[in-house]
């Protein structure tokens, strides 16, 4: 038996990448796991492996966040197959990255040495991409918890974690849609930590910034295919001051830590994993 031995966890965007390796420390302290996520292959993938790996209950289901009904439904179907949610893991979202006046290479949260800033392109963003980025950050993040907020109470309180980037408190231009974004949803956890503290429900933000994912790769071949992924990566690392990428295991281990009992007295906190990027406190 795990810590998590009869506890609930839900994650959204949890078939892979960050998602999938906080599944696995969730399912070995014992966790039954609800996973959701666009990709049925990968979804069925990351249950089958779980439940071999850990014997614990796995749940999976397609869902949307920005679709309001599949949300409902799967949380509908946790709440019939478990009939609690102890922890929710808000991971699902995606980055956003522009090609503006001529320009092609990602924009960065940490300034590459060598590389002037783009030019900002604020005055070009439609309503519709300003839509966008709040349905994928902000919107979307609020249909879970919503959905999700009457099983965490019939579980007597639990904890909600939210998966952010860093340029919602350190911008870069070009992407400003995404930094707004994410900082509306850092202001939303902080918010309802203080108003779920009655109920016994946490509320904190894990707030990623260069961590080696999948994206990277293709980040390469979109904007420097004729560059090896050490090249590219090389002037993206060069400011940071622990002087590498992270990893998504790394990421996996903040947001268990404080979607966990172990940090059962933290709630309305923000935790950068960044290798040190982000320049303040």
């Amino acid at each position: 038996m795990g810590i998590l031995t009869g506890k609930v966890a839900v994650i959204t965007g949890g078939s892979r990448g960050i998602g999938r390796c906080a599944a696995e420390l969730f399912a070995r302290e014992g966790a039954a796991i609800a996973l959701c996520g666009r990709t049925e292959k990968t979804l069925k993938a990351a249950a089958d492996e779980l439940k071999a790996a850990h014997g614990v209950k796995v749940l999976w289901q397609c869902a949307d966040i920005m679709d309001d009904t599949s949300v409902k439904n799967f949380i509908a179907k946790v709440g019939a197959e478990t009939g609690r949610i102890d922890m929710l893991v808000n991971n699902a979202g995606e980055s956003s990255q522009r090609e503006v006046n001529g320009l092609n290479w990602p924009v960065n949260a940490v300034d590459a040495v060598g590389q002037p800033l783009p030019k900002g392109r604020f005055e070009n963003i439609s309503d519709e991409e300003w839509r966008g980025a709040l349905e994928q950050k902000v919107l979307g993040m609020i249909r879970v918890i919503r959905a999700a907020l009457p099983l965490l109470r019939v579980a007597g309180g639990g904890s909600i974690v939210n998966v952010t980037s860093i340029k919602g408190r350190q911008p870069p231009p070009r992407v400003v849609t995404s930094g707004v974004a994410w900082a509306a949803a850092m202001n939303l956890s902080k918010g309802l930590s203080l108003e779920l503290a009655g109920d016994n429900i946490r509320v904190n933000v894990v707030s990623v910034g260069g961590i080696m994912t999948e994206q990277m790769e293709a980040g390469r071949q979109k904007w420097a295919p004729e560059k090896t992924l050490e090249a590219f990566l090389a002037p993206r690392v060069a400011n940071i001051p622990l002087q590498r990428l992270g990893s998504v295991e790394e990421v996996a281990q903040t947001i268990y830590f404080l979607a966990s009992p172990l940090s059962g007295y933290v709630t309305g906190q923000c935790i950068a994993v960044d290798g040190g990027g982000l320049r303040s406190i």
